[in-house]
């Protein structure tokens, strides 16, 4: 399937198999903004790369028969990175999540959840914090699993996230490159109006290029994760 940087549209029929051939594309070549071509599951979100989707908190337990989880599973979104605080939302890990993949068709044991607290407007607690979030993504690129990173709005911590990611995994030479992309799929985001930057707040921009400089060294088993068809693991694990 050929694809123009430069087209304004690109008719999606199976989106996620294409979307996996625009991953296999140099980034260079990729179109931009992907959202031009890639449909956006749910209004605030954006996809980053063709394999990762930003957006807002995904559970609407006030209007629990259309939740935006539905949107993202149907999306493709296998894997769920959740960066807000326990207790800051109603969680949807483990029940909800299995629930509404079962009402898909979509087998439960494909779907994995993993929590990364980070207070909201704040920064993480360390770096070594950072690369274990990375270190999911990076795991589930390498498996062509499609991911989406959310916080409460996906602005500030979310896009922070996805900055980091896109120099550590090569999509951008730099930071400055990363937050330029950014900033060109954050614009076409719903609540952009009301909140125009990402990643939000200047200690936020700021996290970006300074902490490339370190490489810790992380192990899998400190990492906050639960597979939600798996019926020991229905739920959060604290890091």
């Amino acid at each position: 399937m050929a694809y123009n940087k430069t087209s304004p549209s690109i008719t999606i029929g199976d989106q996620q198999q294409d979307q996996r051939l625009l991953h296999a594309l140099p980034p260079v070549d990729r179109p931009s903004p992907l959202t031009a071509v890639c449909p956006r599951p749910i209004p605030n979100s954006y996809w980053a790369t063709p394999l990762l989707l930003a957006c807002e908190y995904p559970w609407t337990p006030k209007n629990p028969n259309k939740p935006k989880l539905d949107a993202l599973l149907k999306a493709g979104v296998r894997t769920f990175i959740d960066l807000t605080e326990s207790g800051e939302l109603l969680p949807y890990a483990g029940r909800v999540l299995s629930s509404r993949a079962v009402h898909l068709g979509i087998d439960p044991e494909t779907i994995e959840y993993h929590r990364f607290p980070i207070r909201d407007r704040s920064l993480p607690k360390s770096v070594e914090e950072m690369y274990r979030v990375l270190d999911v993504l990076r795991d589930n690129e390498t498996r062509g699993r499609i991911s989406a990173v959310h916080c409460r709005d996906g602005i500030g911590r979310t896009g922070m996230v996805i900055s980091c990611w896109l120099v550590q995994s090569g999509v951008a030479k730099d930071d400055d490159e990363a937050l330029e992309v950014i900033e060109k799929e954050w614009r076409t985001v719903e609540k952009c109006n009301r909140y125009p930057h990402s990643p939000e707040t200047g200690p936020r921009f700021e996290f970006v290029p300074n902490f490339h400089a370190f490489q810790p060294v992380v192990s899998s088993s400190s990492m906050s994760t639960a597979v939600v068809g798996d019926s020991s693991s229905l739920g959060i694990v604290s890091a």
